[in-house]
């Protein structure tokens, strides 16, 4: 007991200069603000109606680490009193590039800059600084892309009753001769079938949820490869071969090796990852169409985000738990990219529910 005792002293004791030293740098951190909020409220009584002590605010907070995000509405302020200041557009183009990374929205003020005073050297310098890594993500982008799909289900009118049975689906996907028999159906998943059907594909949802393997939260492996792959493309080719042996369905790791396929310039291989991304998605697909009378069915809640991208949606940063189908069901507030909507798309997390409670 004493020694447990000692023990907790000592790590207490060393916290104490981390603590110190955090709250010395919050401390400083505080006055640095209050001083520069201090000083735009000068500015602004000396110049009201300019935009210049907006602009230089934005400018200051924009080198402030917890305020940075803040110094975006500064900007905009400031165009509202100058709309045709080439330096103002500049300043905003830079913050955005900089510290939000926001490179397309960059790339517009950084023109209206360049249109506003065609001399500045440094706005095009930016400009192309901007080009350069807009082409850069852009090509990443492609490397990374898994494609899309108009449709928004493949079963209408499948009885939800007869699709939520989950314990007797298990049964039918762990029962040797059932066409829906796991082991079979992930042979054929694995050795590229095109031909297993979107029902199929369910049903390989189903069984995989079934196994002692499936885990709805853990994705500690799949980090480790991206990791590996920071270092090594073949090294996180390997790990992700032994991955996908135990977790093939997971639509992350499959995309990933898609993804470092397709960087080494194999084709062929990073093909046979994207139908697996795909072919996952249209099970998904046959679950229903993501209203809460027929939510679409959930392995992992972290692909509900690539499954909404792959639909066409964009998902905002709205979500909540409800009931739906008589399941629990997370509901996400997403976009519609073709028509501009937000509606709440709903997905049954039964099979996580019961994954997570031993069912």
């Amino acid at each position: 007991m004493m020694k447990q005792y000692m023990v907790c002293i000592f790590l207490l004791l060393l916290a104490i200069p981390v603590l110190a030293k955090d709250d010395k740098s919050d401390r400083k951190n505080t006055k640095a603000v209050e001083k520069e909020e201090s000083s735009f409220e000068k500015n602004l009584r000396k110049n009201p109606g300019s935009a210049a002590p907006y602009l230089e605010h934005a400018n200051n907070l924009a080198a402030i680490n917890s305020e940075c995000a803040r110094a975006g509405g500064f900007y905009q302020l400031a165009l509202k009193y100058d709309s045709a200041n080439a330096a103002i557009y500049k300043d905003y183009g830079i913050y955005l590039a900089d510290r939000m990374r926001a490179y397309a929205t960059a790339k517009t003020l950084l023109l209206k800059a360049t249109a506003l005073a065609p001399g500045d050297a440094e706005t095009k310098q930016r400009l192309e600084t901007v080009n350069t890594l807009l082409a850069a993500q852009e090509a990443e982008n492609k490397l990374r892309d898994f494609g899309h799909t108009a449709t928004r289900e493949k079963n209408p009118g499948g009885s939800m009753a007869a699709l939520t049975k989950f314990d007797s689906l298990k049964g039918l996907a762990l029962t040797a001769g059932n066409r829906f028999f796991y082991p079979d159906q992930v042979a054929r998943f694995l050795a590229g079938d095109k031909s297993l059907t979107p029902e199929e594909m369910y049903m390989l949802i189903i069984g995989f949820s079934a196994r002692q393997s499936y885990n709805a939260f853990s994705y500690n492996d799949i980090n480790e490869m991206k990791m590996k792959a920071g270092n090594s493309i073949d090294e996180a080719i390997r790990f992700g071969l032994d991955l996908v042996k135990t977790n093939p369905l997971n639509p992350t790791l499959n995309r990933e090796m898609m993804y470092y396929y397709r960087k080494k310039n194999q084709p062929e291989e990073a093909e046979k990852y994207l139908a697996r991304v795909q072919q996952f998605f249209n099970g998904v697909l046959w679950s229903g169409n993501g209203s809460c009378d027929r939510p679409y069915i959930a392995l992992w809640s972290k692909e509900e985000y690539n499954f909404l991208t792959y639909i066409g949606y964009k998902a905002t940063e709205t979500h909540y738990m409800g009931q739906c189908a008589g399941h629990m069901a997370e509901i996400i507030e997403a976009t519609d990219n073709a028509s501009g909507k937000t509606d709440p798309v709903h997905f049954n997390v039964g099979l996580i529910y019961m994954q997570t409670v031993g069912k």
